[in-house]
Parts: structure tokens; sequence; C-alpha cells
């Protein structure tokens, strides 16, 4: 009788996994567009970020590209050979992507007038884009469609948040410490747990419409967005 049980649910799990699926691509997503636009340039590299404003605040459209120059920022490197050229990959993925920073690093990276967005200043973007307040707060995947119009561009929501993968601190790989390039992409929140080893983050991923709200080590490296109140 247990085998049979085991039999049956090892049947039914791909169409399990399909019906889930196919339930998050029934979901419609709103047309929702930003309430203002403009750009600005940080002065101390003269990297141009363009920004899109929801609920009162100013967001940055584009990861942050500032080289903290030192171990609280790193490049994703797609092919860690020895004595491989950096600047292919810098120009691989930093152009496309932006650096990957650890709390620390994502800190140092903000440029004057702007500040790493706190969980609460994600959760009211989020609610701006249609995110109830309760689902808001809830720890893990939130949301029905917020996560799609995370990622439209300037015909639509204009966030452009990036599949730009992670460094993670605690890997034991021998090959590398960066992961999920082109199918997740992690954000930092300034907001920390209550031991402060442990930060807040967002995480998309490329076949969700939802988004992801936990936490992650504040050693691991991640993308970053700056943030301000409108002005």
């Amino acid at each position: 009788m247990k085998m049979n049980k085991l039999y049956i649910l090892l049947l039914l799990l791909p169409l399990m996994i399909l019906h889930s699926c196919s339930k998050d691509n029934d979901v419609v997503v709103p047309v929702i567009k930003p309430q203002a636009s403009g750009a600005m340039t940080d002065v101390r590299d003269g990297y141009t970020y363009h920004w899109v404003r929801y609920g009162g605040l100013d967001w940055t459209v584009e990861n942050s590209h500032y080289n903290t120059n030192d171990e609280n920022c790193g490049i994703y490197y797609t092919n860690q050979v020895v004595g491989e050229d950096q600047g292919a990959n810098d120009a691989r993925t930093v152009a496309n992507y932006g650096y990957l920073y650890n709390l620390a690093g994502a800190k140092e990276a903000v440029p004057d007038g702007w500040r790493l967005p706190t969980d609460n200043d994600w959760q009211k973007l989020e609610q701006a884009l249609g995110m109830s307040a309760q689902e808001a707060a809830a720890d893990g995947w939130r949301g029905s469609y917020q996560g799609a119009l995370l990622t439209q561009g300037d015909s639509g929501a204009g966030m452009k948040l990036l599949y730009g993968g992670f460094n993670d601190y605690m890997s034991s790989s021998f090959s590398t410490h960066y992961m999920w390039l082109a199918a997740y992409g992690y954000y930092w929140t300034a907001t920390t747990a209550d031991d402060e080893a442990l930060g807040y983050i967002r995480k998309i991923q490329y076949n969700s419409k939802q988004v992801w709200r936990h936490t992650t080590n504040i050693h691991n490296m991640l993308s970053v967005r700056f943030v301000r109140d409108a002005q």
C-alpha cells in the first residue's frame, strides 16, 4: 500500500508542478506606469542612472555600477580561469548587471542624496504596484504579478530589475561562489534582522511573477538599487 501511494505521488508530482506554473502564467499583469521619471549622475564616477517614482519614492532603474575598490564589492565572474583577462568579465557582467556587494559595500556604494532602500521602502514599492500591506510584510514568495512588473522596461512599470545572480559567501563549491546569473535577481535592503548577522533582501525569479522576501548572510554579495524621497 505504501509503495502504491508513493507511485501515485511520483506520477502526480509533475502534474502538480505544471498546475502551479500554469496558475502563475494565468495571472493577468496590469499596466502600471511611474508617476514621474528622470536621471541623475553620480559625481564620483560620472555614471548616469535613470529613476522612476512610485509611492513618493524615486528608485534608480540601473543596478549600482559604483566600484568601491575593496573586498565589499565584486564582479560576477562567468569564467574564473587563472590568468583570464578580467576586463572581459567586466564587459560581460558589470556593463549589464552592475557590481555585486555585501551589505557593507551596498551602503558604501550609495551616491550623495540617495540611500540604500530599507525593507519598508521595498514594501511601499510593492504596495504601489498592487500588493496588499499584509502580503508585503510576509516572508517568502508574495504577491501575484509584482515580480513581473518589477522587471518591465520603459514600455511598462520601468523598474527593470535584473537577474544578476549573487555571490554565496558560505559556498563550499571548488569552482565558484557566483550563482544563478540570468535566473535570479537578489537585491539588498538596508534592514537587518535582530542579530544583525542577516539582512532582509528581495529576490525575483525568471519564471515567477511573485517577489521573495527573506533574509540572507550580510557577507553574501547581491545587486543594489538606490532610493530617495521624491524631490
